[in-house]
């Protein structure tokens, strides 16, 4: 068995499971739509989004420094990776407690949503990190695929049972959402402690300055990256309806299937990434960037085909009205999978995450200008149209950022394969015109099809295709 051969393997499990990990609030949906009205489903949303802000400000930035740590493994590698854990198994569980203390005593109600719930999921925000950021970057990296294994399976069963018990069986609403976060995130965090053990390494002010400038830059980054994803969930509640709000965050939830797939394959290629030296490419991104290129377009196209065809089946009849809003997303996960690909080069390769946030931070003012314009005036529909609009911006501006960040990168070799890409795009187009299309029509059913055919025949040329490189290790 050749290397190559289990390489890939190793890279589809990986995917499988990491796809299962971070999907599993998307497999219980159509629960949650049975047992949540679109104005609950809203109020749930915007929780889940401020959630999200808060992690992305104290944690998410020591994601891309715990997975350049472990795939290089220098000689500074066991003190940067301790110190992050430690942070992140000690330091945050201890700062959301004091933090949720607070909230219950002094927050009252916000967004709908009484200062009880807020503290309950602020408390929550200190034990995701654990697992989310630190452990599970770690194994991955390390291509540890039995601790992944262990790590994501365990994640699915806590987070999917803990809702379903008391969304849908206890019926306890917002109340029940923000308690299962809390009980999936201190079981996961356990199991992250018990999976990954700090390395025996000295702490010193010399690494934790290094911890800190590599990623302070980065939050900028990642907030933006929230607002791009979920800011306009409360933003759209200062303007408009639940109900609306409850609409837009579903068309955002089928949507980010394809962002899950292709963060996927994203995650799998970073450690090739981390490895790129300039002029780049060398064989380390060849082929991570050509399947990227690809995939960033028929993803999304295939899950649009995929709601088409079978949305009216799996969800309530109050939330049919979010799948055209859905293919209008779609367009944005597809520019989103391309925005990684610079954006690899710039932080991973390059190691200068100093401007990252440029990018992102572009596309979050375009989507918050366009919710306060086109979402007051059309509700969910205009929302989503500044929520693609905002992805668009953010694929141009790092991709100009490379160029003036003077990234020694030769773009024109992937210029062989557009004729996959303009396949993809083509599938992508016919993808939301399905979802625009009366739902169950004839002519809608027709161009899913004609979507899975294009993009799938698309995604497997790129697959099958080989470097000079890749032919050399097989033989």
């Amino acid at each position: 068995m050749s290397r190559l051969g289990k390489t890939g393997r190793a890279a589809v499990a990986f995917l499988l499971l990491a796809g299962l990990q971070r999907g599993v609030s998307l497999l219980i949906l159509p629960f949650i739509t049975l047992a949540m009205s679109p104005a609950e489903y809203g109020a749930a949303s915007i929780l889940t989004a401020s959630s999200l802000l808060l992690v992305a400000v104290v944690a998410a930035p020591l994601e891309q420094l715990v997975f350049r740590a472990s795939a290089r493994e220098d000689e500074d590698a066991p003190a940067l990776i301790r110190t992050a854990g430690a942070y992140c198994y000690i330091g945050l569980p201890a700062i959301a407690g004091l933090s949720a203390v607070v909230v219950a005593l002094v927050q009252p109600e916000l967004f709908g949503i009484s200062g009880r719930i807020w503290a309950i999921e602020v408390l929550a925000i200190g034990f995701q990190p654990a697992a989310t950021y630190f452990a599970l970057p770690c194994v991955r990296a390390r291509q540890d695929l039995r601790k992944f294994v262990w790590l994501a399976l365990t994640s699915v069963v806590f987070t999917a049972g803990s809702k379903l018990i008391f969304i849908v069986i206890l019926e306890l609403g917002v109340l029940g959402w923000a308690i299962s976060d809390l009980i999936s995130g201190v079981l996961s965090a356990l199991i992250a402690i018990l999976a990954v053990r700090l390395p025996r390494a000295r702490i010193t002010w010399r690494r934790v300055r290094y911890v800190l400038n590599f990623s302070l830059p980065l939050i900028p980054h990642r907030a933006s990256f929230w607002a791009l994803l979920s800011l306009s969930r409360p933003a759209m509640a200062t303007v408009t309806t639940l109900t609306q709000v409850g609409l837009l965050s579903f068309g955002l939830n089928l949507a980010s299937v394809a962002s899950m797939i292709v963060t996927e394959i994203q995650q799998a290629v970073l450690p090739r990434y981390s490895r790129e030296r300039f002029p780049a490419p060398t064989d380390e991104t060849k082929t991570p960037v050509r399947i990227q290129l690809v995939v960033a377009v028929a993803v999304p196209a295939i899950v649009g085909a995929g709601i088409a065809i079978a949305g009216q089946w799996v969800f309530a009849a109050s939330y049919w009205q979010s799948f055209a809003l859905t293919g209008i997303l779609l367009c944005g996960q597809a520019a989103w999978g391309l925005y990684l690909i610079p954006m690899n080069y710039l932080v991973q390769a390059a190691g200068r995450p100093k401007f990252s946030a440029l990018a992102s931070m572009s596309g979050a003012a375009v989507i918050m200008l366009g919710i306060f314009t086109a979402g007051a005036r059309f509700g969910a529909l205009g929302a989503a149209f500044a929520t693609t609009s905002g992805f668009i911006v953010m694929a141009v501006v790092a991709l100009i950022l490379t160029r003036l960040l003077h990234l020694d990168i030769r773009w024109r070799t992937w210029s062989a394969c557009w004729p996959e890409v303009l396949i993809g795009t083509i599938s992508l187009g016919l993808s939301v015109a399905a979802l625009s299309l009366p739902i169950g029509s004839l002519i809608s059913y027709g161009f899913a099809a004609a979507t899975i055919i294009l993009a799938t025949g698309a995604t497997v040329s790129t697959l099958r295709r080989r470097s000079p490189a890749e032919i050399d290790a097989e033989q």
